[in-house]
């Protein structure tokens, strides 16, 4: 039974028995063990013995009367305060889903993109499918948000979610943006390996192998280098994956800020502090959601996908005054 599965898995006290009980490859829980600890590891493997619930960010309270006509049964967010857990209903078939008036998004993925904070001048690379891009542009209504897309067919798919009208997508490698302007605000959402969705896409943890970790760090090296060079002076930057693995997260900021004085890595906490002071954040307790100067979500742990997210800032020209 499943009580069973989550007792055996609740129980294993070493990374081999972990990962042969929960149907995790041996070289990923032993990589999660000694980053995030056996405890920790025990509750991703757990997370993802189950389909993950559905969340919705919704922007105001007038499409929940059209969600509740339609069938639609909501439970409070866990971390975001404008996030409803989908009880039971079908989200994609209600007026309020057709209109852009919510959407189908993470809460994680809801928290990164309000770490991006407010701009006048914003850029979203590897913008598809474009939740993250939508949240950017309503919480900026009156800026412009540039949103980039490599392939072809995920952009002409972001142009169709993307409603807002103060969204402009563009089909652009990242690696080398076509652009000339520069931005006070970017999100940089790099191709990942998405260990921190494997609830969402359990094929993954059979298809990764431990050496396209290298080949993936060398592409978001790339891809947070070139958007770097769009980052205004006193702007920020804030760059995210869905992964759990430290080559694609940390590594990957430690190595594009080195030999550039001109960037300095933000405090996600004070970010964090401030989304609770203004009320889009409704946590009492930050701290689980930290590491260090990062923001790290883990499945299991917290109610939600696995995310990380650094902020990076631009210095000024005063700043950079010995």
């Amino acid at each position: 039974s499943a009580d069973e599965v989550f007792a055996t898995i609740g129980s294993s006290a070493d990374p081999a028995a972990l990962a042969r009980n929960s149907s995790h490859p041996e070289w990923l829980v032993k990589r999660w063990v000694e980053q995030y600890g056996l405890e920790a590891t025990r509750q991703i493997c757990l997370y993802h013995q189950r389909s993950p619930a559905t969340a919705i960010h919704i922007y105001d309270d007038r499409p929940l009367a059209d969600l509740a006509q339609g069938g639609v049964e909501l439970a409070p967010g866990h971390l975001i305060s404008k996030a409803r857990i989908v009880i039971s209903g079908d989200i994609a078939r209600t007026q309020a889903y057709e209109r852009g008036s919510i959407s189908i998004q993470d809460e994680g993925s809801q928290l990164v993109a309000l770490l991006v904070g407010r701009g006048e001048s914003i850029l979203d690379c590897c913008a598809a499918p474009g939740g993250k891009t939508t949240l950017l542009a309503r919480r900026n209504p009156t800026s412009t948000v540039l949103a980039s897309e490599l392939h072809p067919h995920r952009a002409r798919l972001l142009s169709a979610l993307a409603r807002s009208p103060n969204i402009r997508v563009i089909g652009a490698d990242a690696r080398q943006l076509p652009l000339s302007k520069m931005f006070d605000r970017i999100l940089v959402d790099v191709p990942c390996s998405g260990t921190g969705t494997l609830a969402r896409n359990p094929e993954i943890k059979w298809r990764l192998r431990a050496e396209d970790l290298a080949e993936l760090q060398y592409r978001q090296i790339a891809i947070l280098k070139s958007a770097l060079d769009r980052l205004a002076a006193g702007g920020r930057l804030v760059y995210s994956t869905c992964s759990l693995e430290r080559e694609e997260n940390e590594a990957v900021v430690e190595a594009a800020l080195r030999g550039a004085p001109d960037f300095s890595i933000g405090d996600c906490r004070k970010e964090l502090e401030d989304l609770r002071e203004s009320g889009d954040l409704f946590v009492s307790d930050i701290e689980p959601l930290l590491s260090g100067p990062y923001l790290r979500t883990i499945p299991g742990v917290h109610q939600c996908d696995g995310f990380f997210a650094a902020i990076i800032q631009r210095r000024t020209e005063r700043e950079m005054l010995p």
